[in-house]
């Protein structure tokens, strides 16, 4: 599918937390998401060594979940032909690259769903009804690459047909567990009290959110996006995010210096594609996100303190012998070896934008040489007690580049906290509306 044929253009947003209070809990929005349309579509076993998606092309896959229209038409059924259920286990958060906006995760994924329904759906009857031969067809919409390293196969007989995927659990006893279902030795075995479980361990390298505008006071929103790859039948799938069979420790850890803020978001999510002809089906999904903010204190001294307080040098310009400064010569030297350290400054921070920190910098540098050339010009004049006055004018100008260099980073990290709150409010409210808006 690719990404000239349409563009998604509805989203119906769903969180549950318990297996019996999610199926009324209901927002309906509506997305664009180019970046589920790739070059090709990956194939039902994904399991290989490493899988590469499409980078980004354009301003649609740089913000995937925009575009948003409430007036979505309402979903009136719950489940689907083929029900889901999906857990996670986020191992560890092993690497984190704020250039590229990556993060490296060892994670594992698991998918719940009955298997008559699932051999009924993908025309699969005659298949062997070996575990192996039946993969849920998954994509992870913001994975850069992946090592698979390794899965695990197999069905879970169930007591009741009536029981659903959320209600069984990857682990415990294996006496209900099996590999294979042989013909004649398991011809008593009915195949809809039989789940069928995988479960995928890799490590992989994912995209997540944030704005470089806000360094240093920026924070990450580390996202996993599950979705299927649109192939016939896709669309009748609905998945069910299961917490209970999900655990996070790879998020409860600090990763360089950015630190975990609160607990993850999950989501279930369906999506439909608007193409040219009109119509379009729905396929699932769903994220979880979880919320990093960095420590700042190694940034606010490099990029805002130090700059303001270097000025200081500027009263150790040099005397002649009757006591008088030659401030004209020495403190333009001096103002011209700080003006270069800012300078080079600047080139520390390999961010695509200008960000709060460079902002900074170049407002210090702004004022440095305002204050230098005022300086100067104080002391060329022919003014009484000359020595006097300019000591008043650096006592002023050092002060006044303390003060702005704090007022600066406060209104800094005003910015970028009310951004980021609102971010982490809306996805708590499944507000998509607002949401779209910021990100």
């Amino acid at each position: 599918m690719k990404a000239q044929n349409g563009l998604i253009s509805s989203l119906y947003v769903r969180s549950r937390y318990g297996t019996a209070t999610f199926r009324n809990d209901r927002q309906e929005v509506n997305v664009t998401d180019v970046q589920m349309a790739t070059e090709t579509s990956p194939l039902l076993s994904h399991i290989s060594a490493t899988s590469t998606m499409k980078e980004e092309v354009d301003s649609f896959e740089a913000n995937p979940d925009s575009h948003i229209n409430s007036s979505a038409p309402n979903m009136d059924c719950i489940g689907g032909p083929l029900d889901v259920s999906f857990s996670m286990t986020v191992q560890n958060m092993l690497t984190l690259n704020t250039d590229n906006m990556t993060f490296t995760a060892m994670l594992e994924i698991d998918f719940k769903y009955s298997l008559s329904k699932f051999i009924e759906l993908f025309e699969m009857n005659d298949v062997e009804l070996d575990a192996e031969n039946f993969e849920f067809p998954y994509i992870i919409c913001n994975m850069a690459e992946s090592q698979i390293i390794r899965s695990n196969h197999f069905f879970r007989l169930a007591d009741d047909e009536d029981v659903q995927p959320w209600q069984v659990s990857m682990y415990g006893s294996p006496k209900t567990t099996k590999r294979k279902l042989k013909p004649g030795q398991d011809d008593h075995v009915d195949l809809s009290k039989v789940i069928k479980c995988e479960k995928i361990c890799m490590i992989g390298t994912f995209r997540y959110h944030s704005k470089y505008l806000h360094q240093p006071f920026d924070e990450i929103f580390a996202f996993f996006k599950i979705a299927t790859d649109g192939r016939p039948g896709t669309e009748s799938i609905k998945m069910f995010f299961h917490e209970s069979d999900s655990s996070f420790p790879g998020f409860r850890k600090q990763i360089r210096d950015y630190v975990p803020i609160g607990d993850p978001i999950p989501l279930d999510i369906a999506m439909s594609h608007e193409y040219k002809n009109g119509g379009g089906p729905s396929y699932p999904r769903v994220y979880l996100v979880q919320r990093f903010r960095h420590q700042p204190f190694e940034d606010v001294v490099k990029f805002y303190t130090l700059p303001s307080l270097l000025p200081l040098l500027l009263f150790f310009t040099a005397k002649d012998g009757a006591g008088s400064y030659d401030s004209t010569v020495e403190t333009i030297a001096l103002s011209s070896g700080l003006i270069l350290a800012d300078v080079a400054l600047l080139f520390v921070n390999k961010s695509p934008t200008m960000t709060f920190s460079e902002q900074s910098l170049l407002f210090n540098l702004a004022y440095l040489i305002l204050g230098t050339v005022s300086c100067s010009a104080i002391s060329m004049s022919q003014v009484e007690s000359l020595s006097h006055v300019y000591n008043v004018c650096l006592y002023v100008f050092i002060s006044l580049s303390v003060v702005l260099a704090g007022l600066t980073a406060i209104v800094h990290r005003a910015i970028a906290t009310r951004s980021n709150d609102a971010i982490a409010k809306y996805l708590n409210e499944r507000n998509f509306d607002l949401l779209n808006d910021l990100v």
